[in-house]
């Protein structure tokens, strides 16, 4: 028997067969003299032949889908992705800002300025439609405050008036950002055979864009859906009222190992009673140009009361909790050691608390995205649902004039709709998997520290464009932000510098010091001098030209410590229709004055221009005090070469550039 020898390579039903008939000639030819068709041995020699095909296609089978490259199944692929640690994204939602305006009377006393006690607040609950796609607002809109919930300066008051001039009303616009999708709420009363750890619940819809907030209320018997705003207390323990129950909310994380969580610097204990108007009152305006930021204080806050969400294999979105009740496990006579040790490892809260009997949970989500809600410019221009709050003067303001400026709202979206996106493909994860093991949740390189800086939470500060470099152990960021003319500023608000410290240390290696810097800012001026077709509208050629160079040297196209080519500026503006040819482009530093102190070490020729004595030939200036240089291009090669903590700039286009023409 052990002589007796067969092929492993036979994995068809023919194959397999062939290599039966084979071996039942070469050992036992006695009893293989009849093989017809309708011979009991053929009929064994078939039906061993079926059992090997089938157990080699499902060997094959099982081996292809074990394997990310060569997996075609959708629930294989998940499983492989989900075992690596890869969050699978579901629906993208597109968005995009709107500007929604209304008109306010008056003040009675004084005329210059509107009546704030009739600004209404659009809340974030209001729905905004085109068509069948439906928006909402990310935050309550109150025309009263100038900030949004960011921070930020978006607020604009227009004045109407009448044939004579005077003042009748004025038309109040703040731009806002809305989300495409429908916000819903789910409840559920948590009894005795829900609470296991790792508990999980699975939401009854499909299509779910995310999970904006979970709350627990300690009662079974809540009747009544909590208002939007208790969804977004930063807090874990809190009563909206002495009479209302305690409120626990749990806060989704990358991961139930996650610890810490960045969020407002205030602190609530169980006993404090909050606002149902939630609004963290620790935060810092600084005003810089005309431009007033608000800046809220941030920090770690350890986390208890955390979930995790991934979506199931037919799209469905499941909810999990930890693995912690909260309490101490005791051994009972029917419990050996084993099990109590094994018991409290498991109850550790490190991996989240669970909720408790006779809770009642609320969870509030998002239904919607996909590629169909990306619209154009103008496409939202309707309330379909449009709710709105008087906050404290809904009972000491008039009726009737509340009417009219209702009647007044409007809105209409001024960007596109965009980043609309359907769930990703077997492919698309199959790429986000093979790519998803190099990110680890830690800042090592330079890249990391600045990667992790860009998802803090806007509210708690955002430098427009930040360097970063590292040597013995200093990570030294330098940050530049924008005024409210859009032109960059190195002014840094001291609460921003901290809240940055403050999100950078729960990545930072151990032994890195962080040090935060104002960047460099390098005015620069542009002479051109070229010749134009006489054939062709010369005021329309010269804006044409000066757009092209604004569009070239914008700071929204650049980065910090960026090298800008003149030469590939002078190559897109050859092909402007009109342009026959460049004579020179010059560059020139500017400074002081009205400009930054920053000088652009480049070299420079002898030419200079003082403003009130500038040479005829030079660069004409209009600030007062300021300097202009005119930057050595062929020393240069015609290259602006940038400093890593420094970005170029033309702060005032319609001055700081200047074109001469000739005609042909």
């Amino acid at each position: 028997m052990s002589d007796k020898k067969i092929s492993y390579l036979s994995r068809d039903f023919s194959s397999v067969r062939k290599e039966l008939e084979k071996f039942s000639k070469q050992y036992y030819p006695e009893l293989s003299d009849d093989w017809n068709d309708s011979s009991v041995g053929s009929w064994l020699m078939d039906l061993a032949a079926s059992v090997g095909d089938d157990l080699a296609y499902h060997t094959d089978r099982m081996y292809q889908e074990s394997t990310l490259d060569s997996a075609n199944m959708r629930s294989s692929v998940l499983s492989q992705a989900r075992s690596n640690g890869l969050k699978i994204p579901g629906r993208k939602a597109s968005s995009c800002e709107v500007e929604i305006s209304c008109v306010l009377p008056t003040d009675s006393t004084d005329i210059s300025v509107p009546n704030w006690n009739y600004a209404p607040i659009v809340q974030s609950t209001s729905i905004i439609s085109a068509g069948d796609s439906n928006f909402q607002l990310t935050e309550d809109i109150n025309f009263a405050e100038q900030f949004n919930k960011n921070g930020y300066s978006n607020r604009k008051v227009v004045p109407s008036r009448n044939s004579n001039g005077n003042i009748t009303g004025y038309t109040v616009s703040k731009s806002a950002i809305a989300v495409n999708g429908t916000t819903k709420v789910y409840k559920k009363v948590m009894y005795p055979n829900d609470i296991e750890p790792f508990m999980e619940i699975v939401l009854p819809e499909e299509n779910i864009l995310n999970i904006e907030s979970i709350i627990f209320k300690e009662s079974s018997d809540i009747t009544t859906t909590p208002s939007i705003y208790e969804y977004y207390i930063d807090s874990e323990q809190y009563r909206i009222s002495s009479e209302d129950a305690m409120t626990y909310r749990f806060f989704e994380c990358d991961s139930l190992a996650d610890q810490y969580r960045f969020g407002d610097s205030v602190n609530y204990g169980t006993s404090n009673i909050i606002s149902s108007i939630y609004e963290p009152s620790l935060y810092d305006d600084y005003t810089s140009n005309g431009a007033v930021t608000r800046y809220y204080r941030g920090k770690w806050k350890p986390l208890r009361q955390k979930f995790i969400t991934e979506y199931t294999d037919n799209g469905y979105m499941k909810v999990i909790f930890g693995a912690s009740n909260g309490y101490p496990q005791l051994p009972s006579n029917g419990t050996t050691y084993g099990d109590y040790v094994a018991s409290n490892i498991i109850n550790n809260d490190m991996l989240g608390v669970l909720p408790k009997e006779g809770w009642t949970m609320f969870i509030l989500y998002r239904v919607g995205g996909g590629v169909s809600s990306n619209l154009g410019i103008g496409a939202l221009n309707k309330f379909t649902l449009a709710n709105v709050d008087w906050g404290a003067n809904t009972n000491n303001t008039n009726g009737s004039i509340r009417g009219k400026v209702l009647t007044s709202l409007t809105v209409t979206n001024i960007s596109s709709a965009l980043a609309g996106k359907d769930s990703p493909s077997t492919s698309e994860i199959k790429y986000l998997m093979k790519y998803n093991t190099s990110s680890q949740n830690r800042a090592v390189t330079v890249t990391d520290y600045r990667a992790k800086l860009m998802e803090m939470p806007p509210k708690y500060g955002a430098p427009f464009r930040c360097s970063v470099i590292e040597e013995n152990n200093k990570v030294e960021m330098d940050f530049l932000g924008l005024d409210s003319n859009g032109n960059l500023t190195s002014y840094l608000p001291q609460t921003l510098v901290e809240n940055s410290i403050e999100y950078l240390s729960n990545f930072k290696q151990i032994n890195d010091y962080i040090e935060i810097k104002s960047g460099k800012i390098y005015n620069i001026g542009v002479m051109g001098e070229m010749f134009i077709d006489k054939n062709y509208n010369q005021a329309n050629v010269v804006t044409s030209v000066i757009n092209k160079i604004k569009e070239y040297f914008s700071v929204n196209n650049h980065e910090m410590g960026d090298d800008i080519f003149v030469g590939d500026l002078e190559k897109e503006i050859m092909l402007l229709d009109g342009v026959i040819g460049i004579i020179r482009m010059k560059i020139y530093k500017i400074y002081n004055g009205g400009y930054s102190s920053d000088v652009c070490p480049l070299p420079e020729t002898s030419e200079e221009s003082v403003c009130g004595s500038e040479p005829s030939e030079g660069f004409s200036l209009k600030d007062e005090g300021s300097i202009s240089r005119e930057i050595d291009l062929d020393a240069t090669d015609y290259v602006l070469y940038g400093d890593y903590n420094s970005m170029y700039e033309i702060k005032s286009p319609s001055s700081d550039i200047q074109i001469k023409i000739k005609t042909r």
